[in-house]
């Protein structure tokens, strides 16, 4: 079966909680799975919270679109923004993968691990969108299963 949400994301401080709260109010009623809602909302906020923090400027005009779709065994997950031109897929892996994790410095992580969980990513910059696709293999359990 077939599912589908999109939201619009403005560049307000509290856009990240909103989304969040709706997101996840939205998940939980068409998906049966644990696994799948906490994947995307994991995924969901390291992009989001990276895009509020580093993406945008001080304009009021500048909104993401997030395009969220389930089919069969795939998750897709689209997001298209109008922020700093930024090529997540291009960036170093963290040199502090190595380290003990006391001693490695704060940040850096999230996109880097958000990235490796997908198994198909897809960046394009079509001016003036950053436009990112991200897809993941999704694996059924019975707690996904709907009944």
């Amino acid at each position: 079966m077939r599912h589908s949400f999109s939201y619009e994301i403005r560049n307000q401080p509290t856009a990240l909680q909103c989304l969040k709260q709706e997101l996840d109010s939205t998940l939980s009623t068409k998906l049966k799975g644990f696994d799948v809602r906490a994947t995307v909302l994991l995924v969901i906020d390291e992009l989001v919270s990276n895009l509020l923090k580093y993406g945008f400027s001080v304009e009021s005009d500048q909104r993401s679109y997030l395009k969220i779709e389930f089919e069969d065994d795939w998750l897709e997950i689209e997001m298209k923004d109008n922020g700093h031109p930024f090529n997540p897929l291009v960036q170093a892996e963290p040199t502090s993968l190595g380290q003990r994790l006391s001693d490695r410095p704060v940040g850096g992580l999230g996109l880097y691990l958000v990235l490796k969980m997908m198994d198909e990513t897809h960046y394009d910059w079509i001016q003036p969108w950053n436009c990112l696709r991200l897809r993941k293999k999704l694996k059924k359990t019975l707690n996904d299963r709907e009944n």
